[in-house]
């Protein structure tokens, strides 16, 4: 058997099986029966070359011929209506009924030598002989292509992504199949074949088979390459044997005699052994070029996976996520939605490229939600309307109008654990490619990397809310017990307050009396009652300003320190003194500045001084605080020191824990120390400690210089 004949029989198998495969799939679909029909045909016509070499006379060629070209005259009708049913557009009943008329002329003139009158020896094979009205089979076959063509440059026209490139697959595997006619025709009329034309017929049904039923396994140029590789292994598995043996078989008979065909048979075991490694070999090499940018973003977004895992805000997450399918899969636009804690419904979050209006939220009651939650499997928009096609009371019709509202060509679902967090929404490859099961793999990995990374951002947001929260509380409750605080220290100071007010409304009323009692107003006296009067109220103020709540954001500015230890000790003054304690201020200028909150600081002063008040009564009846403000390179510095009892040095490391007291219970709430450190740390200072026993303590408080900046 040599090449002719044997692509023919391949050729004749390609068809019928790929024909079987697309009526398996679909039976009760148009688009499958009528390509089932038309490959058939096709299949039959194609055996031309196979079966008449296989009969020894011109009589039997002849009657194989008229046979297999009665089949042939429905080809071109069984093409058009298989082209109508695939581009979905209206059937024009008059024009096949006119093409079905035609065929059916054509196929009795087949067994007359009108159309066939007879064969000629095209060795292996028999061909035909053109009859007188072979022609215009061959202008039906024009008519009938040139139509076909027509159609679907109309429908080209206004096809985009998907449909447009499926399009382009359709007309691949028309002109696989004219090209294939055409070469026939020319050997039927010159006894000549330049190329098997069985080569082109091969394609057809393959790209036809993949467009029809939309193969998610592999793209089209993998699935003709893995069809080719086949071929050509098979081929040569098969036709070498033969060939061996044609061409050797009279040195094979005199080497072997009659076990002649034992070299052939040994030779195919061979082919065939190694066959299969062959082939798996050539497939691997070839499809890892073919597939080589696919696989590229596959291994991208395997990366993102890992990657998000990494991200623990929301917004950054699925910022990224639209962002690495996008650009790394190369399509049109995409979108992500997420499911509200509250309402259940899903909002849109994010996308890229949204020119199309994009619906805001989904309701959680949609036949989308509900077929996602049920079924975790990606939803393919083609696939939705063709089944939606096929039952258009079914719910794929509802399917069909939720996919094209949100402009999907897939659908992903997010879910962790049986729950729906979040919907991937992609668009069209640029490419014009389908999407693979290889990219639904990818995607489903994604989305359920994306669903773990999208909880645990929630997680982390909800802790990070919570944890603000409990800061605020916690601010909060230092203000309240800063205040309390205070406080207590107006209660430690109202026994001097009283005497302090009492001395001048003593002045007053005495003042007031003796006017009273006189006949005329005493100049001297109203000017007191005046003087008297300015020192309550300067006292009073003091002390408000003293006692009054931390504001809501306690403000820093540039302050001079000295300052807020003046007027501190213009406060504590009086008061210390009906205690015989007296204060000392030493500065060596009048300015230290530095950043910082005059009210925080006046209370760090005045509790340290009024603890050196006590430390000193402890042991003594009087004493003196001393106060020296002091700068040493980038510091000021505040040493408080008092003549006082000390502090032992069991307790010194816990003199600023809070609640930590060595007052009597009633005076003194332990926070005193424990605030003023808070209140220097957060102005990034420090206060240090240092004590004798009997002989006194020295409290230092250490805050940064303000460097004025040189304009």
């Amino acid at each position: 058997m040599k090449l002719y004949p044997l692509l023919s029989l391949i050729a004749g198998l390609v068809c019928f099986s790929f024909a079987s495969i697309v009526m398996f799939k679909g039976k009760e679909n148009k688009k499958n029966r009528s390509f089932f029909l038309a490959t058939v045909l096709t299949g039959i016509w194609t055996l031309f070359p196979f079966l008449t070499s296989l009969p020894k006379n011109n009589s039997l060629a002849l009657t194989i011929a008229r046979i297999l070209y009665f089949f042939a005259a429905f080809v071109p009708t069984a093409w058009y209506y298989f082209m109508i049913n695939l581009l979905e557009i209206e059937i024009n009943k008059k024009k096949i009924a006119f093409f079905i008329f035609i065929s059916l002329i054509f196929a009795p003139l087949s067994f007359t030598p009108l159309l066939v009158k007879g064969v000629s020896r095209f060795v292996p094979n028999f061909y035909p002989q053109a009859g007188k009205l072979y022609f215009l089979f061959i202008i039906f076959f024009l008519i009938v292509f040139s139509e076909i063509i027509l159609r679907l440059y109309q429908v080209f026209k206004n096809a985009t992504g998907y449909r447009k490139s499926q399009i382009l697959y359709v007309c691949a595997a028309y002109t696989a199949g004219a090209v294939s006619g055409a070469l026939h025709f020319f050997a039927v009329y010159t006894g000549k074949e330049p190329i098997p034309h069985d080569i082109f017929i091969i394609l057809y049904p393959i790209i036809i088979t993949y467009t029809i039923t939309k193969y998610r396994l592999l793209d089209i140029e993998v699935l003709i390459t893995r069809t080719g590789i086949f071929v050509s292994v098979y081929t040569l598995v098969l036709g070498l044997p033969f060939l061996f043996a044609y061409s050797f078989k009279n040195s094979l008979i005199n080497l072997l005699g009659a076990d002649w065909w034992i070299g052939p048979l040994v030779l195919m075991a061979f082919l065939a052994t190694a066959g299969p490694f062959m082939y798996i070999y050539i497939q691997k090499r070839t499809e890892a070029i073919l597939l080589r940018e696919q696989r590229s973003y596959q291994e991208a977004l395997k990366q993102a996976v890992v990657g998000m895992t990494r991200i623990h805000s929301l917004y950054k997450l699925i910022n990224f996520l639209v962002d690495s399918i996008t650009v790394n899969v190369r399509i049109s636009h995409s979108a992500i939605y997420l499911r509200e804690a509250k309402t259940g419904d899903f909002t849109l979050k994010d996308g890229r490229n949204l020119k199309k209006i994009q619906p805001a939220f989904l309701n959680k009651s949609d036949l989308l939600i509900d077929r996602l939650q049920k079924q975790k499997d990606p939803l393919l928009y083609e696939e939705i309307k063709r089944r939606s096609e096929e039952n258009p009371d079914s719910e794929f019709s509802e399917l069909e109008k939720q996919m094209r509202s949100l402009n999907a060509s897939v659908v992903v679902a997010c879910s962790l654990d049986d729950k729906l967090l979040g919907l991937l929404i992609l668009g069209n490859k640029f490419s014009g490619k389908s999407y693979t099961t290889d990219d639904l793999d990818i995607f489903l990995l994604l989305a359920s990397g994306a669903a773990l990374a999208i909880d645990n951002a929630l997680l982390y947001e909800n802790m990070e809310a919570q944890v603000q929260l409990r800061t605020q509380e916690l601010v909060e409750v230092q203000k309240q017990l800063v205040h309390a605080e205070k406080l207590a220290t107006v209660g430690t100071l109202a026994g001097g307050v009283a005497h302090e007010i009492n001395n001048p409304l003593t002045a007053i009323l005495t003042n007031v009396q003796m006017l009273l009692s006189g006949d005329e107003l005493d100049k001297e006296s109203l000017e007191m009652i005046e003087e008297a009067t300015k020192r309550c109220k300067t006292i009073v103020q003091k002390l408000m300003t003293f006692s009054k709540k931390p504001m809501e954001s306690t403000m820093m500015y540039e302050i001079n320190l000295l300052e807020i230890i003046q007027r501190t000790v213009d406060f504590l003054k009086y008061q210390l003194e009906q205690d015989n304690i007296s204060l000392e201020v030493t500065a060596g200028k009048e300015s230290y500045l530095v950043i910082a909150n005059h009210d925080e600081l006046g209370q760090v002063i005045t509790n340290i001084v009024l603890n050196a008040k006590d430390a000193i009564k402890q042991i003594k009846k009087s004493g003196t605080v001393f106060i020296t403000i002091l700068e040493e390179e980038n510091w000021v510095k505040v040493c408080i020191k008092d003549e006082g009892a000390g502090i032992p040095n069991e307790i010194l490391n816990r003199i600023f824990d809070p609640f930590f007291t060595t007052k009597e219970v009633g005076k003194g709430l332990g926070l005193g120390l424990s605030i003023c450190q808070s209140i220097i740390e957060k102005h990034k200072g420090k206060i240090i400690v240092e004590s004798t026993l009997n002989k006194g303590s020295m409290f230092t408080l250490q805050l940064p210089k303000f460097k004025k900046r040189i304009q």
